[in-house]
């Protein structure tokens, strides 16, 4: 998962509907769920890139 942000372009991995990496400045997010990250992304207007395999994790859901 990629997150664009004004100033900033970070990576983050996603295991199970959970962030397990983030980079600086966003390394905080570690242990959310991805749709906490999500809605934080928009309500920030930040750009965000996901693959098939996360896109597939929002729909399940955490730990499913």
């Amino acid at each position: 998962m990629v997150i664009v942000g004004p100033s900033f372009r970070v990576q983050l991995a996603v295991k199970d509907g959970i962030v397990t990496e983030a980079a600086r400045p966003i390394s905080y997010m570690k242990g959310w769920e991805l749709a906490r990250v999500l809605a934080l992304a928009e309500r920030w207007h930040w750009k965000v890139g996901l693959s098939d395999n996360e896109r597939a994790q929002m729909v399940e859901g955490p730990g499913r």
